[in-house]
């Protein structure tokens, strides 16, 4: 629940904000981009100037909530290094950890005192002068609606969407075991404003390219299930991407198809990323099995069904790595009730 003092210093820090720079954590996704959208719209109409600066560009499929008002700009340390050291009130949304900010990490530190941080991942090495953090909360989109619910805001058709897809997609549609009565609340708050969760759905998952589809059968294909099968991974390398045209593909969704085989209570997507050397890894579990912990092992992190890392090293290694410990993390639970 976020406290009455969250609440206050939120109302502290936006009553008569001028100039604000809202920011994310690398590989924007659903709730990032839904938090910053809506908390954007919010900000402009109490007469602020806004700025959105991002590490990496928002995927095709999210487009569709962006805010052609407030663009999103590409970070460049020559033009952004000078903005973040000087503007008065920077808002770090989604994101609490400083080594998801990518090349933003040193600029964003140095920035810390000014930097009001709004999150619902648990806190890890977060310098910000300021947090509004809750674990409780299944999504930061949803933090950013009840923070601005004292102002009698109606947002724009627009924004009410952004939330909304924050909302939805960090719940996996009120799948996960992050969806709560608070959760639909929220939801039902934004359906009230007109909100069609249908269209949204068929924006966000129905619109998927030839390139995701063939490699999500490369994918499905190379399936590897543990002794016990009750770990599933999948490697993408950059060979596979390239020959696909999928470098920009969202390859996160494989996971949701993997965690619905049946006994499966662990699923491993492992990425190589581009330049060599590195490897994303997409952490999923079903029932109590924390990823989270596994996760923070490697220095990555996320929730407690969903968490991601990125690791130095060679694919096949990595894989190795991450995979013994996942299957172990399986081996010490009893057999899962169900869900996720």
């Amino acid at each position: 629940m976020i406290r009455p003092a969250d609440h206050e210093l939120f109302r502290r820090r936006i009553e008569g904000a001028g100039d604000v720079v809202l920011v994310t954590h690398i590989n924007p996704d659903g709730d990032a981009l839904g938090s910053q959208f809506g908390l954007a719209a919010f900000l402009l109409e109490r007469g602020a100037r806004v700025r959105i600066v991002n590490h990496d560009p928002t995927p095709e499929l999210l487009s569709f909530i962006a805010d052609p008002v407030v663009p999103v700009e590409l970070y460049d340390s020559t033009t952004h290094d000078a903005l973040l050291a000087s503007v008065p009130t920077i808002v770090l949304l989604d994101n609490s950890a400083p080594d998801r900010l990518g090349r933003m990490e040193r600029p964003m530190v140095a920035a810390a005192e000014r930097t009001l941080c709004i999150d619902h991942h648990p806190m890890r090495d977060a310098p910000w002068a300021e947090t509004i953090v809750d674990v409780g909360s299944c999504a930061t989109a949803a933090m950013v609606w009840e923070l601005t619910r004292p102002f009698d805001w109606t947002p724009s058709a627009r924004a009410a969407d952004a939330i909304y897809v924050g909302l939805a997609t960090d719940t996996g549609f009120f799948r996960y075991n992050s969806t709560s009565s608070r959760a639909h609340r929220v939801a039902a708050d934004l359906l009230a404003l007109g909100v069609r969760p249908a269209r949204i759905f068929r924006q966000i998952y129905e619109r998927n390219s030839v390139a995701f589809t063939r490699l999500l059968g490369h994918a499905l294909a190379g399936l590897r299930l543990n002794d016990a099968a009750t770990v599933a991974s999948v490697l993408i390398d950059r060979e596979l991407l390239e020959r696909l045209d999928a470098e920009h593909e969202d390859t996160t969704e494989i996971t949701t198809t993997l965690l619905a085989l049946d006994g499966v209570r662990i699923v491993l997507l492992f990425r190589e990323l581009a330049g060599g050397g590195r490897v994303k890894v997409s952490l999923r579990s079903k029932g109590e099995i924390d990823v989270h912990a596994l996760a923070t092992e490697f220095g990555g992190g996320g929730h407690r069904n969903a968490s991601g890392i990125v690791m130095e090293g060679a694919l096949d290694e990595v894989a190795r790595i991450v995979g013994a410990r996942a299957d172990a993390l399986a081996a010490a639970h009893d057999p899962p009730a169900g869900g996720r």
